[in-house]
């Protein structure tokens, strides 16, 4: 016979079996959801992947769009791309989704430029190019046919043993010229009204690029220094004046002229009418962009004018719609150095102690001594395209640039 006992205790064995086997299924459960969900976390991040190599491959010139793409045919697999162009520079967002599961990146891309060793390009105005001093030009050039020759300049010759060191060919009349599309959308902006926007207020903004650019006005500003980062475009139909103590990283601003501030560290797009003047111990760093996009019939002549010792890091270029007598001018103050590419439809004038790692391409060089003007000459200036860093990406304005699309900047 058995105890009244008996009965109390399976009653408790089987609960504690119950409450054991209910915890092997949940926790088996667990286990299974967190597969589930690891593979399909894995599964976006393999679409996250198709969408960025498919962006890469697209032509950069190709129209800004938003598109959606069932990657493998099965309505289970869907990435959106977005594409925009941001200053000279191509935007890109790519979404990977699977049901309510999404990741996303957003990213700046550029073109490679590895095999482009050019350094110098000078058109052909029927003028020599003379080097003088301690001036060294590092990779190929193409200058007038003309030649290049040796010069003195304040009693001092030519101290290099070669006149370039890389190849010497031939020029045309006219520059490469830049890609009609990206100019006319950045007319297109400093052009644009802004009395329509919002005015800037006080304080700090920073705007993630997977959020919609804000946009405003700061043409009633005396001066700027605020602390602006991410997707933020700003507009003047007058003066930008950057102060010091601004904090600007991938902010992108349309003015008339823009004056940055001497001792002004920062990341940002600046692009102008008439002027753009930056001051003394400047560090831009890269993908910075000194954009000048003149008018027809200037009655001043538009220029970019960097000052001493400043560090810039990225794309100076001006541009006119019709070559005029009055030029733009591109200027670069004493122990300047760019780390990247100069372009100027016009006259670049070099100041002495110029370091140049990059690329450099005008109508014509000028100097200024105290008591000359020298046109085509060089001196005491470095050009070095073997310099520039091996990561560097371009931008597709430039025309015949044919180098593969790689992630410049990831944005957040």
């Amino acid at each position: 016979m058995l105890k009244a006992g008996a009965l109390y205790f399976s009653i408790i064995v089987a609960f504690l079996i119950a409450v054991i086997c209910a915890s092997l299924i949940m926790l088996a459960a667990h286990y299974r959801g967190s597969y589930l969900k690891e593979m399909r976390m894995a599964r976006l991040s393999r679409n996250m992947d198709s969408g960025i190599a498919y962006v890469l491959a697209e032509n950069e010139n190709t129209s800004d769009s938003l598109k959606g793409l069932d990657l493998f045919g099965d309505q289970t697999d869907s990435v959106l791309i977005e594409k925009k162009k941001w200053g000279i520079f191509t935007l890109a967002t790519v979404k990977s989704f699977v049901q309510a599961d999404t990741i996303r990146r957003s990213f700046m891309m550029g073109l490679e430029t590895t095999n482009d060793a050019m350094v110098l390009y000078l058109s052909d105005e029927d003028r020599p190019l003379s080097v003088s001093g301690d001036t060294r030009i590092t990779g190929n050039a193409e200058v007038p046919k003309a030649g290049m020759r040796k010069s003195y300049v304040e009693s001092r010759p030519y101290s290099g043993d070669q006149l370039v060191y890389g190849k010497i060919s031939d020029s045309k009349r006219t520059l490469g010229g830049l890609e009609k599309k990206w100019i006319t959308e950045i007319e297109e902006k400093l052009d644009f009204d802004p009395s329509a926007l919002p005015i800037l207020t006080a304080g700090d903004e920073q705007v993630s690029f997977f959020t919609p650019a804000k946009e405003f006005d700061v043409s009633g500003f005396a001066k700027m220094n605020r602390s602006l980062s991410g997707h933020i475009t700003l507009y003047s139909d007058t003066v930008v004046k950057i102060s010091a103590d601004a904090k600007l990283d991938n902010t992108v601003i349309y003015a008339k002229a823009i004056v940055v501030a001497d001792g002004f560290k920062g990341n940002c797009q600046l692009f102008a009418r008439d002027s753009i003047t930056v001051g003394n111990n400047v560090v831009l760093s890269y993908p910075s962009v000194l954009g000048l996009v003149s008018k027809e019939k200037m009655v001043d002549q538009a220029k970019v004018v960097l000052g001493n010792d400043v560090l810039f890091n990225g794309i100076i270029f001006s541009y006119e719609p019709k070559r005029s007598a009055l030029q733009t001018l591109v200027a670069l103050g004493e122990n300047t150095i760019v780390k990247g590419e100069v372009y100027v439809t016009g006259l670049l004038k070099l100041a002495k102690k110029v370091k140049v790692e990059g690329k450099v391409s005008c109508n014509r060089f000028i100097m200024q001594t105290p008591t000359t003007l020298y046109e085509n000459f060089l001196v005491d200036v470095t050009l070095n395209r073997k310099a520039r860093n091996r990561v560097y990406l371009t931008s597709a304005i430039f025309t015949g640039v044919s180098g593969s699309k790689k992630i410049l900047r990831w944005e957040k």
